[in-house]
């Protein structure tokens, strides 16, 4: 029997919880993040919104070193958040099903990257941004 997204559901709720559990910081000297079209976001932390068919805020800037994004999907259907420096995957979360809020947390040098949902069709109906990661 295939699983359904009903099912699939509560374990993806629970890994969210696990992650988050697993995923602290000490947050005393984080960088802040800039967003650009968001609110002020917390020390260390950029909250982005994945919805259908793009991500909110569409471009983000933040200072060199460890980075947690935190990636709600806001929309309907599954999406997933995917970090790129030219053509190699930094880091990425799959599996964000509607109302899903999942951690990722790396470290950046400074330079140029792109950020992406890779599902079929997604990237190319404008699911995606840049971010720049300063000195």
């Amino acid at each position: 029997m295939r699983p359904t997204r009903l099912t699939l559901l509560p374990a993806a709720a629970l890994a969210g919880l696990v992650l988050a559990a697993c995923g602290g910081s000490s947050g005393s000297s984080s960088p802040v993040a800039s967003a650009s079209g968001g609110a002020s976001p917390a020390a260390g932390t950029v909250k982005v919104t994945a919805s259908e068919m793009k991500f909110d805020p569409s471009s983000i800037t933040v200072p060199a070193g460890e980075i947690t994004f935190e990636v709600t999907n806001a929309g309907t259907i599954e999406h997933e958040f995917e970090i790129f420096k030219g053509d190699t995957v930094v880091d990425e979360v799959e599996g964000l099903v509607p109302g899903v809020t999942l951690p990722l947390t790396v470290n950046l040098e400074a330079g140029d990257y792109t950020y992406a949902c890779k599902i079929a069709g997604h990237e190319e109906a404008g699911m995606k941004g840049t971010l720049t990661v300063t000195g």
